[in-house]
């Protein structure tokens, strides 16, 4: 099918299948809140669930369908043509009724592929200069995360990306709030391992709004050395494998080969499993799911026998394979996916810089 006619589809799976309220205004306060990245014909659908605030956080643990199915776009068999992808969370799901259903919506148009239950990752040694890839968290944190890359706000300063998850706490850190590498789950301590302080946060929404970012950035101390463009390969000591290309932003085509730099499962490589896929629900922290839209779920590479991801690996830059920027790591599986090693969602990189106001250095 076309792309178009995708965006038909969706909409009508998530009237009929999931049972979500269409409330066009929704997609204008969604577009507002999440800028580039968000398709609102996704966006006006939303689970009526969540517009009720005493039940606007449903636990992660209560299954419910709503929760369990991502919609996105898979390879067609030519060109221009395209699959609806349907992302399941539960294997209860997959063989159930609502899938039928679903399957039939889509003519059979349609790959429905486990990726198990997403949850965000958290990341050890210090480095100087900094090199994407490392621990880094707050000061007062007792989790951590991955050094993303390195930008230029629009008052010219340089800063240091990742996940608000891993930079914030989701929502929790205040402006100002000291970042260390390594994080102090890793040996760091403030002063010493101190590189800058949280600057820009997008807040993660919970409820009806949709998401389009896992974003945060935070401002580098001056003298802080730094190394903006090598990708380096799991081995120690850090070695160069290749440089990030920041003259275009890589295109997420779907298939596209891609790799990644991580504290916890190091250098890997997958591929591009789904694109634009909506209702993306994230488990952000115990009990309190937020939906994403617009998002690029990776998966191993074929015949892979190690995951592309793995808890700690949230924050990392994830570049297609010439070393193009494509997506902001930001959650994942451990089930599902290439091989049953899990699949890893991925923010889009446009829409980060564009809702952080960065530019690349």
């Amino acid at each position: 099918m076309r792309v178009q006619s995708i965006d038909e589809v969706q909409a009508t799976i998530f009237r009929e299948v999931l049972g979500f309220e269409e409330l066009p205004f929704l997609a204008l306060a969604a577009s507002a809140n999440v800028g580039v990245g968000l398709p609102s014909a996704a966006a006006r659908f939303v689970d009526p669930l969540l517009l009720n605030p005493l039940t606007a956080h449903p636990s992660a643990e209560t299954a419910r369908l709503q929760q369990d199915v991502a919609l996105g776009m898979a390879p067609g068999s030519g060109s221009g043509d395209v699959r609806l992808a349907v992302l399941v969370q539960s294997r209860e799901v997959l063989a159930s009724a609502a899938v039928e259903q679903i399957r039939r919506i889509a003519s059979d148009e349609c790959d429905v592929v486990f990726i198990g239950r997403q949850e965000p990752f958290w990341t050890k040694a210090r480095q100087r200069p900094m090199k994407m890839g490392a621990s880094i968290a707050p000061a007062p944190y007792d989790k951590r995360g991955t050094t993303g890359f390195f930008a230029r706000n629009a008052a010219g300063k340089v800063v240091v990306v990742s996940n608000n998850h891993v930079l914030a706490g989701v929502n929790q850190f205040p402006i100002g709030t000291r970042i260390l590498q390594q994080a102090s789950k890793d040996g760091g301590t403030d002063p010493a391992d101190a590189v800058g302080t949280l600057s820009n946060y997008i807040p993660i929404q919970f409820g009806a709004v949709a998401n389009a970012v896992d974003a945060a950035c935070a401002e580098l101390d001056d003298g802080v050395p730094f190394d903006h463009s090598t990708i380096y390969g799991t081995a120690e000591p850090p070695t160069g494998v290749g440089t990030v290309d920041f003259s275009a932003i890589g295109e997420p085509e779907l298939g596209l080969e891609v790799l990644k730099t991580g504290m916890t499962t190091g250098h890997t490589e997958g591929r591009v499993l789904a694109v634009n896929v909506n209702n993306y629900a994230v488990t952000m922290t115990p009990g309190n799911v937020a939906r994403f839209d617009g998002q690029i779920v990776f998966t191993a590479r074929a015949g892979s026998a190690t995951p592309f991801s793995r808890r700690g690996d949230s924050g990392s830059l994830i570049c297609g394979s010439g070393g193009s920027p494509v997506a902001l790591l930001f959650a994942g599986s451990e089930t599902g996916g290439e091989g049953g090693l899990g699949t890893t969602g991925g923010c889009p990189i446009a829409a980060v810089l564009a809702q952080l106001g960065l530019s690349f250095l």
